[in-house]
Order: structure tokens, then C-alpha cells, then sequence
């Protein structure tokens, strides 16, 4: 026997498995478009680990459904079989093509049947027309129900028309849940209409593991439908023939691993073929107990299949370094973004430079060449390079992106407050975005763990600030005789965050003419921080060179 143990779940899983496949696709296409963008070469490594994560979903999902392949021997501490003997009471079921009519047919069978069986079988009785009805419990005494199937006829329920799976559906009360005993269902009668039954009917036999077996009475050619004036007629006025139909029967029989048998000619059924298909696979064990064979569930093999994928994904990005905070962004719509995620080689850096040198206005390009030097030991340049980028940055997107790149390079240059400040204008542009959020608290606390600049020897402690003068003073404009004179000036303070010479000298401000051409390569209000750096007098911190 081949299924699976919960059919019912395939549908929703696999859709949900198809749609996360089509969504890692489509971010590896995208990644591949960056990657002919800024000229690096293709990437094989990631999209392996995207299909052996894929595959990985896979075999989970196959996991839980509970392939089903052949069969498995269970002992059961009991002596016989459950079975409940459904008769069917619908009004077809008076037809004399079986006589004296089919239902007295099936009273005959299924009382042999019932005579047949072992003490340790249980049975119980059931009958279905247009709905179902268990009538008894299980039970050792078969005698009991015999005497009660006389009484079974057509006037039993006000609806008379014919649904099998009413029937089988009150038959499964019967069975206990977790019981391990054998589960038989008898059913009897002429199978009309079975065929219609939903698939949700076929599907519960199969999970409760019940067997089907049925016994079809009736001909094949038919016969009119007699009611108590004569023949009975449709809305159109014809007579109303009632046939035997065996596919509603074969249908749950296949669900269930059960069987159909057919009445003779004269509408008997073979008893003993009845109760052997019932008892089919079912054999007297060790010990008063006997061997049932049941579908075998494998889950074990694709489970392990699973856990060695999603090991071996998982240690393939331990080694590309993924996880280390604080790190790198890696956006799916950047090429060099796309190389770390994937767990990738570095782009080579000759590409990027002459990709950049071609288009030295893609902040985009910028942010891939200065992750590419970040990840070949070279912050400086790549500060640099993501210095560039924000100011070329046209999108909101882009400047958080590049801003926060920047600051991951200024933490690697030891720059605490210029990485404080980048985080600052990542999180301007994107509020939400956590991880700026915890690299920012990194950076703060390395401010606050620093400690404070000491005096060289021999220096003298500055002398406390003198008070300000009055204001009569000050309207007067006379000076005040206890101020201090005026320091001379000095050189101006470099940037915040910039770097100076070995001197610790503050760099020169930029000529009229360099600072028009740095405000005109600004296509947007530039970051809060490139404004205090500008207004300061001095390049840009860790811009690069115009």
C-alpha cells in the first residue's frame, strides 16, 4: 500500500513550500541583475545554499504529510476484529430484482456473516437512507443483533433516498480511537448514488485506518421502482428504474484497502467471502494475541534529509562569516550585498574600481566597492568609498543604506563618534531599522568606555573660568578689569570625526571655488552630518578626494 497518512495537509504545505521557492528565485535573479550591474563575477555558492535550504523545506513537508510505502506487522493484545454491519434501508433497496427483494437479501448476509464470527470479534449494527444511524454498540453477542435485523426495513427513516457516507460516517462512531484492534465496515445494499460521496469521506477512512468492505446487491439491468399504487414516476412522468452501481463501493474499498463482492444472479452473497475480506492481513499471534499489518509510515528518512540539509546550509554560512555584529548590510538589491549574503567569494575589486571610474555618480556601485575594501582588510578606503556614496545617494533607501555601511567601516577605524554620528543618519532616514539601532547603542557605550584625553606631564591644571562680566558693563561697552585678554586666534577645529597629520594640525579649509564644487555634487539635503563637517570649514569626514 502507497499514500500518505495525512493527504489532507498536502495541498496547503506544498503551496506554502511553491511560494517561499518562488521568492528565494526571484531574490537570486534580482542579486544576478546587480551582479552584471557593477561588473562582478557570477556567484555560484549562494544559490547551492538557497537550494539546499529549498530542498530542506521539501523534506519537511514530506515529513509531515507521512509518506506511506507497504506494510507493517502490529501485534494486537486481542483475540478477533471490530466490525459494524451497515445495512442499507433506502427505498430502492424493496426492489425485487434480488428476491424476494434486496433487502431481505441483505438481511440474510449479513446474519450469516454475523453467525460466522469468532468469540473475540465485536460487531455492532448500522443503517443509512438519506442520513446514517448507528443503532448499536460494539459487542460480543452477535446473537443480540441478529434478532434485531428483522426489524431493519424500509420505514425506518422518513428521508429514503440513498447516501452511503451518511452511513459509514455513523458507522466510525462506533470504533474506539485509540484502539488497535481491527476496524471492518460491512456495508450491504445497492450502491446507488455512493458514487457521489465528498472526498472528504474517502479521505477519513483512510486516516482512521477503517476497512471497507461491501456487498452490492441487485442487477446490473434494473427494475422498476414499485410503490404502493404501481410503478413509481418521475417529474416527467417516467418510470423510475433502480439499478446495482458498483463505483461509490470501489471508491471507498480503494480508500480503505477493502474490497467489493457482488451478489449472484439470484441476489445471494458468499458469507465466508465476506468475513475472509474482512479479516484479510489480520493472523493469530504469540500469546492470545493477533498480527495486524498496517500501512507502514516512513518519516524518519526525510526528517534526517532535512536536519543534514539545513546543518550543512547552516555551517556553510558559519565559514562566510554570516551573523558577526556589528556587520556589513546585505541587501539583496546591492551586487556586493548580494555576494556576502549568499556566502560568496569577495567581488573582485579591479571590477568595481572600473565600474565606479565609468560611473562615478552610482551610490549604489560606491556602496559594493567600499564593502569590497572593507571585506580586503582596507577600512579607510572603504569609508572613503561610503563617504562618496552618501553624498551621491538619491533615495531615502540609499542613504540609510550607505550611512550605515559607513558607520560599520568608522567602528573598524576605531572612530566611535564619527560611526555614532553615520548611525545617527541611517536611523533618520530609516527608523525602524534594528540592527543601525543596536550598532548605534554599540557605539555609544564604546564612547562612554573611553577614557577621557590625560594632561602631558608637567602641564598645569586650567585655571576655573572667570566670571562673565555685568550687564552696566556690557551696555557701557567698557571691558571688564578682571577678564582675561583675548586668546589670539588659532587655527580653526577640524571636523568632527575627520582625521588630521601627525601634528594632530586641523586640515585647511577648502578655497571658495572646492567648496562650490563640493555643495553642487549634493543632489539632496545631505546627512546632519556632512552638514556640521561642512559648516565646520573642512572637507567632508572621510569624503573622498574632488
Amino acid at each position: 500500500m502507497s499514500g500518505l497518512a495525512h493527504p489532507d495537509w498536502a495541498l496547503p504545505l506544498l503551496a506554502a513550500w511553491a511560494v517561499l521557492a518562488l521568492l528565494a528565485g526571484a531574490a537570486c535573479l534580482r542579486a544576478r541583475a546587480w551582479l552584471a550591474r557593477v561588473g562582478a563575477r557570477p556567484v555560484t555558492a549562494g544559490g547551492a545554499r538557497d537550494a539546499a535550504l529549498c530542498a530542506a523545506l521539501l523534506a519537511i513537508v514530506l515529513a509531515l504529510l507521512g509518506p506511506q510505502l507497504g506494510t507493517r506487522s502490529v501485534g494486537v493484545p486481542a483475540e478477533g476484529i471490530d466490525l459494524v454491519v451497515l445495512l442499507d434501508v433506502s427505498r430502492s433497496m424493496d426492489a425485487a430484482d434480488a428476491a424476494p427483494s434486496r433487502l431481505a437479501r441483505a438481511r440474510a448476509a449479513a446474519r450469516d456473516v454475523l453467525l460466522a464470527l469468532a468469540p473475540g470479534d465485536r460487531a455492532a449494527l448500522a443503517i443509512y437512507a438519506g442520513q446514517g444511524a448507528l443503532l448499536t454498540p460494539l459487542t460480543h453477542d452477535a446473537a443480540a443483533l441478529v434478532e434485531l435485523l428483522p426489524s431493519l426495513d424500509s420505514e425506518w427513516m422518513a428521508d429514503r433516498g440513498s447516501r452511503l457516507w451518511t452511513g459509514i460516517e455513523a458507522a466510525l462512531a462506533a470504533f474506539e480511537p485509540d484502539s488497535l484492534r481491527p476496524r471492518v465496515v460491512l456495508a450491504l445494499g445497492d450502491g446507488e448514488r455512493a458514487q457521489l460521496a465528498p472526498d472528504a469521506a474517502f479521505e477519513t477512512v483512510a486516516q482512521r485506518q477503517v476497512r471497507v468492505v461491501a456487498g452490492a446487491i441487485g442487477s446490473d439491468a434494473g427494475t422498476a421502482l414499485m410503490g404502493s399504487a404501481g410503478p413509481l414516476r418521475d417529474w416527467n412522468g417516467q418510470t423510475v428504474v433502480t439499478r446495482r452501481e458498483t463505483r461509490g463501493f470501489e471508491r471507498f474499498a480503494a480508500a480503505s484497502g477493502g474490497a467489493v463482492l457482488l451478489a449472484d444472479e439470484w441476489g445471494a452473497l458468499d458469507a465466508e467471502a465476506l468475513l475472509a475480506a474482512a479479516k484479510r492481513g489480520v493472523r493469530p499471534g504469540p500469546g492470545g494475541t493477533i498480527v495486524r499489518e498496517l500501512p507502514a509510515t516512513h518519516t524518519a528518512l526525510p526528517a534526517a534529509l532535512a536536519f543534514a540539509l539545513l546543518l550543512a546550509e547552516l555551517l556553510a554560512g558559519e565559514r562566510a562569516g554570516r551573523g558577526v555584529r556589528p556587520g556589513w548590510r546585505r541587501r539583496g538589491a546591492l551586487a556586493a550585498a548580494a555576494l556576502l549574503a549568499l556566502g560568496a567569494a569577495t567581488p573582485e575589486l579591479d571590477a568595481l574600481e572600473a565600474r565606479v571610474a565609468r560611473e562615478p555618480e552610482d551610490a549604489l556601485g560606491l556602496v559594493a566597492l567600499g564593502v569590497a575594501r572593507a571585506e580586503a582588510g582596507d577600512p579607510a578606503e572603504a569609508a572613503h568609498a561610503l563617504a562618496a556614496a552618501v553624498v551621491r545617494a538619491r533615495t531615502p533607501a540609499e542613504v540609510a543604506l550607505a550611512s550605515y555601511d559607513l558607520g560599520v567601516a568608522l567602528l573598524a577605524l576605531g572612530d566611535f563618534a564619527g560611526a555614532r554620528d553615520a548611525f545617527f543618519d541611517a536611523l533618520a532616514y530609516a527608523p525602524d531599522d534594528r540592527q543601525a539601532k543596536f550598532n548605534l547603542e554599540w557605539a555609544l557605550r564604546a564612547l562612554e568606555q573611553q577614557a577621557p584625553p590625560e594632561a602631558p606631564d608637567g602641564a598645569e591644571t586650567p585655571p576655573e573660568r572667570e566670571p562673565e562680566p555685568s550687564a552696566d558693563a556690557r551696555e557701557a561697552g567698557e571691558p571688564d578689569s578682571e577678564s582675561p585678554p583675548e586668546p589670539e586666534p588659532g587655527p580653526e577645529p577640524g571636523p568632527e570625526g575627520g582625521a588630521g597629520d601627525a601634528a594632530g594640525a586641523a586640515p585647511e579649509p577648502l578655497a571658495p571655488e572646492e567648496a562650490l564644487r563640493w555643495l553642487e555634487s549634493v543632489r539632496d539635503v545631505p546627512p546632519p552630518a556632512l552638514r556640521r563637517a561642512h559648516g565646520a570649514g573642512g572637507a567632508p569626514r572621510s569624503g573622498p578626494q574632488w
